[in-house]
C-alpha cells in the first residue's frame, strides 16, 4: 500500500510540474514578469561565436540585449508554451525587435515559449518587452568596451541599481556562466514597475566572488 501511495504522490507531483511548464493555461491574477538581459559578449564566448552568429562579429558592438520577457508565478515557477488564442507574430513584428534582441529567430522563440503565456497579443507582448528594456540605463561600469572587467556580482548590481534607483535589492539578480557575467534579470509587475523577485529567482543569483565581464569584440 505504501508503494502504491508513493507512486500516486510522485505521479501527481509530476503532473503538476508539467502543467506549470508546458501547455499551461494563462494565469494573470498573480503573475509578474522577469526581464532577462544578456551581456552579448559573454554569450558569444560561451555559445554564439561557435555558431558564427553575426552579433559576435568583430565590430558588431552588441552589448546588453533582451533575452526575453518571462511570465512568472508569484509563488514560484513559471509557465511555458501556453495554449493561446493570440495570433502568432508576423515577420514585421519579429524583425522590429532586432535592435534590442539581435535576432528574429530569438524573438520568435521567445513568443512561442513565453509570450503565449503572457495573456497579451504578440504586438502588445513585444511592445511591453521594448518598453521594459528602454526604460533602463546601463552605466559604463557594466558596459566593457575594449578591455574585459573583473567584477563581483554585487558590484554589477550596485552599478545597475545606481543608474536605475527605483530598483530595490531583491528586485534584480546577476547570473554567471563559465566564470563570466552572463545576464541581468529584473523582476517587474505587469505594469512594468520593479517588484521583489520570488525565492526561486533570487536563488539563481551568481555566487562567484568575481566574474569576467568580457569586452565587446
Amino acid at each position: 500500500m505504501r508503494v502504491i501511495l508513493a507512486g500516486v504522490l510522485v505521479a501527481s507531483a509530476l503532473a503538476l510540474w508539467l502543467s506549470a511548464r508546458s501547455g499551461a493555461t494563462v494565469q494573470q491574477n498573480d503573475d509578474y514578469f522577469l526581464l532577462a538581459m544578456t551581456w552579448t559578449p559573454a554569450w558569444c564566448a560561451a555559445t554564439g561565436a561557435a555558431r558564427g552568429d553575426a552579433r559576435c562579429d568583430r565590430g558588431a558592438g552588441a552589448g546588453w540585449l533582451v533575452h526575453g520577457l518571462w511570465p512568472q508565478h508569484a509563488g514560484g515557477g513559471w509557465p511555458e508554451y501556453c495554449d493561446t488564442a493570440a495570433t502568432a507574430p508576423g515577420p514585421a513584428i519579429l524583425a522590429g525587435m532586432d535592435d534590442i534582441m539581435g535576432s528574429t529567430s530569438l524573438a520568435r522563440h521567445q513568443w512561442r515559449k513565453h509570450g503565449t503565456c503572457s495573456g497579451l497579443t504578440a504586438q502588445a507582448y513585444f511592445a511591453q518587452t521594448r518598453a521594459a528594456f528602454e526604460a533602463l540605463d546601463f552605466p559604463d561600469a557594466i558596459r566593457a568596451r575594449t578591455d574585459a572587467r573583473h567584477l563581483s556580482p554585487e558590484e554589477v548590481l550596485a552599478a545597475f541599481r545606481a543608474a536605475n534607483p527605483t530598483i530595490g535589492a531583491a528586485q534584480a539578480i546577476v547570473t554567471c556562466r563559465q566564470g563570466r557575467i552572463e545576464e541581468l534579470r529584473l523582476c517587474l509587475t505587469r505594469n512594468l514597475a520593479p517588484r521583489d523577485c520570488d525565492a526561486g529567482v533570487l536563488a539563481r543569483h551568481c555566487t562567484a566572488a568575481r566574474a569576467t565581464l568580457p569586452a565587446k569584440p
